[in-house]
């Protein structure tokens, strides 16, 4: 057990694959707690004291070590049929908004390229949420995330991306409801999507928002989903 569980987190730390579960900068503790449960799996391997040696050479202990081999199954089939990253299912049962922002305190947008600003999801709708200087007025920003369809089947999106500071089980998802789009998307296409956001009043005070806000839309490009499909840092956290 102590081998394929180390063999497995070995594995993870040293692929891009452990990022559809932990952040980047975990890998390395990740590997480094595989490579050691390798080590002691070995050794409770390779060494026996003489008792335990003894009583298996009498036929003795055998039901245990049977039945311990059961352990293994969930892990096996964990490696077999490997969890996708979270997604629009998720994101689609997570209430909209934001659980807090940095009211009237948000540094200044980054530098345009080729005359759009490239935002965060998280960025974007902290700062339409609580930015009280209102820094997104005017600004055509590029975003990048994936697609949360409408639950009442039109033709409106989200475009939603997730960010988590430890792991997927404290993750959260920032959305952004897309309009101006002809075009139908599916759930989970990870899409470039270039626009204005439309100016709301914004919160008064720090509090979750049960709102997410509009982005008018005037480029939309399909793209690959990203080596991490996740954010981090940030307003969100």
């Amino acid at each position: 057990m102590l081998l394929l569980v180390g063999a497995i987190a070995l594995w993870l730390g040293l692929s891009d694959a452990a990022l559809a579960y932990v952040r980047a900068a975990l890998r390395l503790p990740l590997a480094a707690s595989g490579l050691v449960l390798l080590v002691l799996g070995l050794v409770a391997l390779l060494w026996r004291p003489a008792g335990e040696m003894a009583s298996h050479g009498h036929g003795h202990g055998e039901d245990g070590p049977r039945s311990a081999w059961l352990l293994m199954l969930p892990v096996v089939v964990l490696l077999l049929v490997t969890p996708p990253a979270l997604g629009a299912y998720a994101a689609s049962r997570q209430a909209p908004g934001s659980d807090g922002g940095s009211v009237g305190d948000f540094p200044p947008l980054p530098e345009p390229v080729d005359g759009v600003v490239p935002l965060l999801v998280n960025d974007f709708v902290s700062r339409a949420l609580y930015d009280r200087q209102r820094s997104l007025e005017g600004e055509r920003v590029r975003l990048f995330g994936f697609v949360v369809p409408d639950k009442g089947g039109g033709q409106e999106y989200q475009l939603a991306r997730f960010s988590l500071f430890c792991c997927a089980a404290d993750a959260q998802a920032y959305t952004v409801v897309v309009r101006g789009d002809a075009v139908p998307r599916q759930a989970d296409q990870w899409l470039l999507v270039e626009g204005r956001w439309l100016p709301e009043p914004v919160a008064e005070k720090l509090a979750p928002s049960t709102k997410s806000p509009v982005l008018i839309t005037d480029s939309v490009t399909t793209v690959g989903p990203p080596a991490d499909p996740y954010e981090h840092g940030l307003y969100g956290f």
